[in-house]
Order: structure tokens, then sequence, then C-alpha cells
């Protein structure tokens, strides 16, 4: 919680005022009342604040928002000059393709809680295929594969915050 003229700025607040940030048109903003100060930039360039903040540990971090994306751009790590089929500088199998998140809350691999997770590793997938979804202020946005092949691995666990741009699965391509 942050205290602020003798009210309460939860994370929802604080979340919410990301969100705005997130899908308004401006670069950042700053927000200061009394002895609290939030800055906030879409490019991570936001400036040091000039006040100390009185705020509280969360429970969940809240880095600034970035643009949404409409799909993911799938990421394609590049063959080992060996015969080896594994990447040794990261740990995952080289040739492999990241499905990212499109933006920054919490990713669901089900529907809804109880439910069958929307893909599992082995399965087949296509571009249009929803893959999960990322929870931003109550709303619910699908995240699609953007890439055709087999899903090799879950990166992030079920309800984790993920980042934008963070990976989420990877897929071996079809070719």
């Amino acid at each position: 919680m942050v205290r602020y003229m003798g009210s309460e700025l939860s994370t929802d607040d604080v979340r919410q005022i990301l969100a705005l940030v997130e899908n308004s048109i401006f670069e950042s903003f700053e927000l200061q009342v009394g002895d609290l100060h939030l800055s906030v930039s879409k490019t991570g360039a936001a400036s040091a604040p000039t006040q100390p903040a009185s705020v509280a540990p969360a429970s969940t971090p809240t880095p600034a928002p970035s643009a949404v994306e409409t799909a993911p751009a799938p990421v394609r790590t590049p063959g080992p000059a060996s015969s080896s089929d594994t990447d040794v500088n990261s740990g995952n199998e080289a040739g492999l393709v990241e499905i990212k998140a499109p933006i920054v809350g919490l990713f669901y691999v089900a529907p809804e809680p109880g439910a069958k997770p929307f893909i599992e590793e082995g399965d087949d997938i296509d571009a249009d295929t929803t893959v999960g979804l990322v929870e931003v202020m109550k709303v619910f946005n699908g995240v699609k594969a953007g890439v055709a092949g087999t899903v090799v691995k879950r990166l992030v666990d079920d309800s984790a915050f993920v980042e934008h741009g963070q990976a989420l699965f990877l897929v071996r391509e079809k070719t």
C-alpha cells in the first residue's frame, strides 16, 4: 500500500494507473501528492523521484507498462554450429521459437481455474492458437502463438506475473 493524504493506494490502484498510462498517448506520467511520488514511463526512462515516497512492500511487482502488441512476434534461436542440439548459452534447445508475452500482467494457462490448459507440451499448434491469457486490471487478453509447430516447453507457471516480451513457451517450428 502507498499512503497519501490519509488514504491508501493499493496494488490494484497502481495497476489501474499503469493500465491507463499504457493505453494513453503519453510516454510518461508523474503523480505527486504530499510525500507520494509515482513516476511511470513506457520507455523505462522515468525521472528519479524528487522526494521519498512512503511505500510499503507490495506482494506483486508493478513495472512500467509497454505498448500492447496484438500478437507477439516469434523469436527464433539460431541453430548450433556443432552437432550438439543444445544451446549452451541459454540452456534451451537451439532452433526453437519463443512465444512471448504481449503485455505485462498475470499469465494463465487455462480459461478458468480447474479447466484444461489451452496447450500442453507436445501439442501441435498453429499461429492462431490461443496459448494462454494475460490479465491486466481484470481484463483478460488472449495470447496467440504467432507460430505453427509443436510445443516443447512451458517456461512460466500458471498465475505468474510476466513482463512484456518475456518468453512463455518454446516451440519447434514446422518446416
